[in-house]
């Protein structure tokens, strides 16, 4: 019953018959299986892109069926469509897939999470248990999961960086769910052997991105001034909220992947972009260079909260050799690029 459903939801055209006869038709070519949750989303098509190029086969699951962000590797993808949230779908998947390695980056995200948090809860943590528990038994060497700095919340400091061991206590439901997949994650390494690894991600820039946070004006920002738009940021200019750009958050979690597993000892690792982190203002003035044109101004809300949070990702750059490609000025550039 679930390989006909998966059947339907693949590109017209293609046969009505199980996912683990379309994987095993193209796996002899390519070097592993890889299962990427959340492909279609804003990292996880990024990785589904350059895992594609490095010729491996790649099972994307999804939630939405919009594949605009993967258009281009479409053709040599196997796509599923499964909720995180149906224990039956992803024990389904991972079983089927059989893959050797899985990129989960399928989850609710803040917003969605805060409006509904039972539905946050059934993908984030029971979608999570059944996801790792199904990779233990299907024979998965790995798993790579997409954390986030919303673990870290209510000991923040201003102008006092986190780093990989300050002390987490989220201040989302979000963050909680996130602390609790990081944990049962190195839970299962101890225990079953399985290659877990975690990145804890801060704000990702990059053109696309539909719902609105605190964070979001580094995007909106850039891509707005790339149509020619004028942009109100929520934020004052000197709010300082750590970013990397959606090419290298996708980098980062294929270079961990690749490092030799005895270099693997934090687990979960943060990581971080352009240093110095550039406040709002500073933010701005990059584009206005780029962009002479721009039109940015800063019209704090009442309630957004002052962000002034730094990141120590040296754990990352010693352990495995993290080093983020862009800095500010390429991650513009690119960015208004990407937009043409």
């Amino acid at each position: 019953m679930f390989a006909v459903a998966v059947a339907r939801v693949n590109r017209g055209g293609r046969p009505n018959v199980s996912i683990l006869d379309r994987v095993a038709n193209r796996v002899r070519m390519c070097e592993m299986r890889i299962l990427v949750t959340g492909g279609t989303g804003f990292i996880g098509a990024e990785i589904v892109r350059r895992l594609v190029h490095q010729d491996h086969e790649v099972v994307v699951a999804h939630r939405s069926g919009n594949f605009t962000r993967i258009e281009d590797v479409l053709d040599r993808v196997t796509t599923v469509q499964a909720d995180l949230g149906d224990d039956a779908a992803v024990t389904a998947l991972v079983t089927d897939v059989a893959p050797e390695v899985i990129h989960h980056f399928g989850a609710t995200l803040t917003g969605p999470g805060e409006a509904d948090p039972p539905s946050l809860l059934r993908s984030n943590v029971d979608g999570v248990i059944t996801l790792f528990d199904a990779a233990r038994t299907a024979g998965t060497r790995q798993v790579i999961f997409a954390s986030s700095i919303g673990t870290y919340g209510r000991d923040l400091v201003p102008g006092e960086a986190v780093h990989d061991h300050s002390l987490q206590r989220p201040t989302s439901v979000y963050g909680v769910t996130k602390v609790f997949a990081e944990n049962l994650g190195a839970w299962y390494r101890q225990r079953y052997g399985l290659d877990y690894r975690g990145i804890r991600y801060p704000s990702i820039v990059g053109p696309g991105v539909t719902t609105k946070s605190v964070a979001q004006y580094t995007s909106w920002m850039i891509e707005a001034a790339g149509r020619g738009e004028s942009f109100d940021a929520w934020v004052g200019p000197e709010a300082v909220v750590p970013i990397l750009y959606y090419k290298d958050a996708a980098q980062a979690a294929i270079d961990l992947s690749d490092a030799p597993i005895e270099d693997i000892t934090s687990i979960n690792y943060l990581v971080d972009g352009p240093r110095p982190t550039p406040t709002a203002g500073e933010l701005a003035q990059a584009v206005v260079h780029a962009l002479p044109e721009a039109d940015i101004r800063f019209s704090p809300e009442s309630d957004a909260p002052p962000r002034h949070l730094l990141i120590d990702d040296s754990v990352a750059r010693n352990e495995w050799g993290w080093q983020p490609q862009f800095g500010l000025e390429a991650m513009i550039e690119d960015f208004l690029a990407e937009m043409s």
